[in-house]
């Protein structure tokens, strides 16, 4: 997988996730592109900057974020790509 597919896939995945603000489901996505990059690493190893690892714990730490939101992102996703 090269670096635009990983961003590719993060936002055919996660790009619709509803988070409750826009700025949210940017950083789900800049996330789960930077994992995919770096496919095994931790947050930490497969981050940028310390920017981008303060930026993901926050969004993780969110109270706003459930898991099941981002679960129902990747279903949501997974649903639609079957019918096709």
């Amino acid at each position: 997988m090269v670096l635009s597919d990983c961003y590719s896939w993060a936002k055919e995945i996660f790009g619709l996730a509803a988070l409750g603000d826009l700025r949210r489901t940017r950083r789900l996505v800049t996330l789960a592109t930077s994992l995919a990059q770096h496919a095994g690493l931790s947050i930490v190893k497969s981050s940028h900057s310390p920017a981008e690892v303060e930026g993901a714990y926050r969004l993780l730490r969110n109270p706003n974020i459930t898991p099941d939101a981002i679960a129902d992102a990747g279903f949501t996703a997974t649903a639609k790509a079957a019918r096709s």
